[in-house]
């Protein structure tokens, strides 16, 4: 243990957020939406056992007052307090440690907030408390009751922590340009126990004092966000002590909703990737299908399609139309989480806006302190590569819906000029039997002329035949023969010309009609 890894009034802030309402894509029981509540009562009673239950929250929605931004403390239980206090005597590192804290829970909008608040505090009974060993944040997380897979928050969280650096430590820093990112690497390594840490992500100031952030966006599934602040500035502390903290609350709520609609486009990227690479192969097989089954019957002259081919294309004709609504609803559902990065984004940069706002208007405070770049940079440049990233997504996939509705033209193209070709050939088989039977009548009609009239039931000789037949027989063969005859002759000629100009025809009127 070295005086540089000794702090001053270490601080840990949880910012967790979690949904009030149901989004139309999810699905929560009631108790569900408490499930915040439950775990803070969890982490104070448990963890870092305070004796502190954290009762004074409305835990049924019912009971909650109306607002856009409401804190959930019940005064009926709690009086007149916004939060929840609670204080602990430890003993670590030889030293007798006064921890205090307090827990908020609110409402802002759409979202279940909580605010929680670990830390040893500057002065007890007026006098200035001692300087600590980093390992003091081992006290602050017991079980890693802090990180996102115990606290489970559905919009995700922040943890912030605070601390003063001595004068030792301040030039310690101006000397060695890593010293900073060192011991904040410890400060991290003392409050997740573990290997899971999370990445360190940039460095950089705020209000005039050092911060670091930990954790990357692009890895939902890890994902923990820590910073770690370190005050040298007395305007510093007194630009926090100042309502920044309500400041901040929103700032991480519109920030933990842009990660939140990223992520799930990262999810709804994956299924949609996979519905276009089906839909893709599922229209190669319904043509080639096609094809095969065509090739095969090249041999047969005039030959259409099977009726098992028709049936085919008719349900294709069905199911595509239905596939094309699901596909259209995923590309709904990742401009949805383009939107909401887009709204949040501008909540967030509005925010600061209006924080760079009031602390000019006081005219106390230098550039320097007033300087906001290390979280504008997340409204400038991190949102924005989410929106761009999304937007490549839909301009791809948008083709898919082209797919499914050329395919479908197309089929039904096939299938109305299959059905035309039938028709025409049914018309000209009703025309040839048609001829058939006129022929066969007028041949029947005209047999008194043409045979020998003789008594009833005379057997006729016929030539070249050493047989007799009855002479009706004789006529109704010949009939029947005639019949036949016609009927082969119309059939082999309007296969051979007017069939084929018929189905030309029909050809023409069905590219002549209207898109649909």
């Amino acid at each position: 243990m070295t005086q540089n890894s000794k702090i001053y009034a270490p601080n840990v802030y949880l910012f967790a957020y979690h949904l009030c309402q149901p989004l139309e894509t999810e699905s929560i029981s009631p108790g569900g939406f408490t499930k915040l509540w439950e775990k803070c009562h969890e982490i104070l009673q448990t963890k870092l056992a305070v004796g502190t239950a954290f009762n004074g929250s409305y835990l049924s929605k019912k009971d909650e007052p109306t607002g856009w931004r409401v804190n959930l403390i019940n005064k009926q239980v709690v009086g007149n307090r916004r939060s929840l206090p609670f204080a602990k005597n430890i003993s670590h590192d030889n030293q007798q440690i006064n921890l205090k804290g307090f827990a908020e829970p609110l409402r802002i909008h759409d979202s279940y907030a909580l605010g929680l608040q670990i830390r040893v505090p500057e002065k007890v009974d007026g006098n200035k408390t001692s300087a600590v060993d980093v390992s003091i944040f081992q006290e602050f997380n017991p079980d890693n009751c802090l990180l996102p897979d115990f606290v489970q928050s559905n919009f995700g969280q922040t943890l912030l922590l605070t601390a003063w650096l001595s004068i030792e430590q301040i030039q310690a820093a101006r000397e060695d340009s890593q010293f900073l990112k060192n011991l904040g690497k410890q400060c991290l390594e003392k409050l997740i126990s573990g290997e899971n840490l999370p990445d360190f992500s940039r460095q950089g100031e705020l209000f005039g004092s050092p911060i670091l952030e930990y954790g990357n966006p692009s890895q939902p599934d890890s994902y923990c966000h820590v910073i770690i602040w370190f005050f040298n500035s007395s305007a510093t502390d007194e630009i926090w002590d100042e309502t920044r903290y309500s400041d901040f609350m929103d700032l991480f709520l519109y920030r933990n909703k842009i990660l939140r609609a990223y992520h799930d486009s990262r999810k709804l990227y994956l299924v949609t990737r996979e519905e276009y690479r089906q839909i893709e192969l599922d229209i190669d097989k319904t043509f080639k299908y096609l094809q095969r089954e065509q090739s095969q019957q090249r041999g047969s002259k005039g030959a259409g399609l099977k009726q098992k081919e028709l049936e085919y294309l008719k349900g294709q004709m069905i199911e595509m139309p239905l596939r094309a609504v699901k596909y259209a609803r995923m590309l709904s559902d990742l401009q949805v989480r383009e939107n909401t990065i887009a709204i949040n984004a501008k909540n967030y940069q509005d925010k600061l806006n209006q924080i760079s706002f009031d602390l000019k208007a006081r005219n106390k405070y230098n550039d320097s302190d007033c300087d906001l770049s290390f979280l504008e940079l997340f409204s400038k440049e991190t949102s924005p590569q989410f929106q761009e990233q999304i937007k490549a997504d839909l301009g791809y996939f948008t083709h898919g819906s082209g797919l499914l509705d050329q395919a479908t033209e197309a089929i039904r193209a096939i299938v109305a000029i299959e059905e035309a070709y039938r028709n025409a050939k049914l018309e000209v088989t009703i025309q040839a039997v048609g001829f058939g039977l006129g022929v066969a009548g007028l041949v029947a009609g005209s047999s008194p002329y043409l045979i020998k009239q003789d008594p009833p039931n005379q057997i006729v000789a016929l030539p070249l035949v050493k047989v007799g037949i009855n002479s009706f027989a004789l006529v109704l063969l010949i009939s029947i023969g005639a019949g036949f005859g016609v009927w082969g002759v119309v059939m082999l000629s309007a296969n051979s010309k007017n069939l084929l100009g018929k189905f030309k025809n029909l050809l023409g009127k069905n590219k002549q009609l209207p898109p649909q």
